[in-house]
Order: C-alpha cells, then sequence, then structure tokens
C-alpha cells in the first residue's frame, strides 16, 4: 500500500501502463516551472506541450526543452490556443489561485504548487471549482515524495507508536528579492517553506488542530514575516511546535515525531541533503537508535518531482483524488491564516473541522 495515495502500488502501475501520455501544460516558468518541465520531459506519462509566463521568454526557455512546446505570454492565450490535458501552476502566490481557477473552467486536470493561494478563502474557491468540474486538482507538497517519504514509511510500520507530539524548524536566508520578499503577493517565510511544516504536521497526525497559537515578529516597514513560533493543538492533548524564520545562515529543516513507542527525526540543508534519526520499541532493527543516511539517484527533480507528476497523473487515469487534494491544501492555509489570526490577537484561535467539497 502506497500510504501517499491509499492505492496499492501495482494498481498505480497498472493504471499509468494504460494511459496515453497527458498533454501538459505549464504556467509559471522561473525556477521551479522550469524544473517541473524538466520532469515532465522525463516523465513516461506526461508530454510538455506548451507553456506560459507572463515573461514569455522564460516561457520559451521552458518549452525549448521539448520539440514543438509552444510559449505564450498568459495562461488565457495558453487555454485558447494549445490543446491540453493537464496544467501544472507554479506562479508566485498571489497568481496560483486565478491560474488553477482559469484552467479548472476550461476543464482541464491542475497540479498547483504549494501554497495553492494565499487563504483559504481563495483555496476553497478552487476546491469547489474543481468538484464542480470534476477534474483532478492536486497541490505540490513535494516534501511528502522526497524526504519526508522515508518518515512516512517508519511511521506507516508503527515505528513510533502513537504519536504524542510533534516539534519542527524550516528556515530560509533572508528574503529581499522580488515576490517572495512583497506580503501582497504572498512574499515571506510562512507561506514559503512553513506551510510544508503545517502540511506534514497534518498528513503524519491524520486529523486537523483544534488550536492554534502564534507569536510572530515581522519586519520593519513591509509587514512580511519574519520568524513565527506556532504551536498546534490536536485531539488528546498532543502538540505540535515550530519556528519558522527567513534569518537563517542558509535553507535548512528539521523535524521530530515523539511516540509512544519511539522517535523518528529528519535533518536537513537541501533536497538531497538529509539525515533520518529512528528509535522504536516496535521495529528491532531499530531497537537502538540510528542514524540513516539515504543514498539518492538523481537530482530532487527525479527522486521528488517526477514521484509527484506520477500521482498527478495516475489519479487522472483512476479518476480519483490526488494523494494531496484541494482539501488538504485548504486545510493547511486554514492554519496559516488562524497563525496570523494568533498572533494578531494575541489569543489562541479555536478551528472546527474543515468540510470537503468531494
Amino acid at each position: 500500500m502506497d500510504r501517499r495515495s491509499g492505492t496499492t502500488l501495482s494498481s498505480k502501475k497498472e493504471a499509468l501502463m494504460n494511459i496515453e501520455s497527458l498533454r501538459t501544460a505549464v504556467v509559471g516558468c522561473g525556477g521551479h516551472g522550469t524544473n517541473l518541465a524538466q520532469a515532465v520531459r522525463r516523465s513516461d506519462h506526461l508530454q510538455l506541450v506548451a507553456c506560459a509566463d507572463i515573461d514569455v521568454g522564460a516561457a520559451r526557455n521552458a518549452a525549448a526543452l521539448t520539440d514543438g512546446a509552444s510559449a505564450h505570454g498568459s495562461v488565457e492565450e495558453l487555454l485558447g490556443i494549445a490543446d491540453v490535458d493537464a496544467v501544472l501552476i507554479a506562479t508566485p502566490h498571489d497568481a496560483l489561485a486565478p491560474a488553477a481557477l482559469a484552467a479548472i473552467r476550461a476543464g482541464k486536470h491542475v497540479m498547483i504548487e504549494k501554497p495553492m493561494a494565499l487563504n483559504e478563502e481563495q483555496a476553497k474557491e478552487v476546491e469547489f471549482a474543481a468538484a464542480s468540474a470534476g477534474v483532478t486538482c492536486m497541490v505540490g507538497y513535494s516534501f511528502r515524495y522526497g524526504m519526508a517519504a522515508y518518515l512516512s514509511k517508519l511511521l506507516g510500520e508503527g515505528a513510533v507508536g502513537d504519536i504524542q507530539a510533534i516539534t519542527g524548524s524550516i528556515g530560509t536566508p533572508p528574503m529581499t528579492d522580488d515576490w517572495v520578499a512583497q506580503v501582497r503577493r504572498g512574499g515571506g517565510p510562512m507561506l514559503y517553506v512553513g506551510c510544508h511544516l503545517m502540511d506534514l504536521a497534518l498528513w503524519f497526525v491524520g486529523e486537523e488542530p483544534t488550536e492554534v497559537s502564534a507569536d510572530v515578529s515581522y519586519r520593519g516597514g513591509d509587514g512580511v514575516d519574519e520568524s513565527s513560533a506556532v504551536t498546534l493543538g490536536f485531539s488528546g492533548g498532543r502538540p505540535a511546535q515550530f519556528v519558522v524564520t527567513q534569518q537563517a545562515s542558509g535553507f535548512f529543516y528539521d523535524l521530530r515525531i515523539i511516540g509512544s513507542a519511539g522517535f523518528v527525526g529528519l535533518c536537513g540543508r537541501t533536497f538531497g541533503q538529509f539525515e533520518i534519526d529512528v528509535q522504536s520499541e516496535v521495529l528491532a532493527a531499530y531497537k537502538e537508535p540510528a542514524t540513516l543516511r539515504p543514498r539518492l539517484w538523481g537530482d530532487h527533480i527525479t527522486t521528488m518531482l517526477m514521484p509527484e507528476l506520477a500521482e498527478f497523473a495516475a489519479a487522472v487515469a483512476e479518476e480519483r483524488p490526488a494523494a494531496v487534494t484541494a482539501t488538504d491544501g485548504r486545510r493547511v492555509l486554514r492554519v496559516i491564516d488562524a497563525v496570523a489570526l494568533s498572533a494578531r490577537t494575541r489569543q489562541p484561535v479555536g478551528l472546527t473541522p474543515t468540510l470537503s467539497a468531494y
């Protein structure tokens, strides 16, 4: 069983073998969008046929990865001209939801880069539009397909028993350039990288928090979050505590899951440079604490993005929800909205379970 999608690996492989390549477009051709175009080019299940970006030169560069792919200056132009089945969206945060809605309303399957929107209200509009249109909508939380997949496997084997607490941190150097430094465009570390920690906490615990408390410092003058200390309260008194900052000397991430029968931890500085710590009273191989250094073959496009796109293609082929649904993405943004509200009011924010549109 693949814990990420709820389907067996054999059924996913069979579904992929039985479909023609999805004619795929990439919207947003900056660094990550170009990486997605590379992943499509390497895929057996998707075919890159078009790219769009407000910088048409960037769209042309990404389209040049595949013979015959067209370049466009907007998602609307692309949808009006190119014959596509699916759209991968990797724009700045403020353009994610509008681009997704345009593609969904044109009847296209979509994979939206995290965090999928600026806030829960925008995410809800995307979620309900996809459900109404009957198209697959996946959110691109690629950590699930890279470093966090190792933790997922251990948790699936019962390594820690019942999860009792989660701690973690993630950081970047100061964000001073382009849209990531602009609050109106969704800049700041919480939406840029902190969303990964929130997604993993919800994924691993398997439920939504009942309460969110946060203390956030903001950069003077522009209102972008600088450092955040966040506590999520889950049922049974289980806490998850995180620090998200843009005051680090370099990119890093750290996550530890403590359970009734052991712990697992993840620590890294890049997508491909990380360690897994594990101690388990359940798994004989880890009765004594051990540090694992997975040997990775290929770059993060191969190890993270291609498995992510394979899941997207399989969900389309099987006509089922993807492993990371629009509802999952909205739940993360609901938590992040509560972080901002708690910081502003200096009070905990209570949450009730969200309803899915599917």
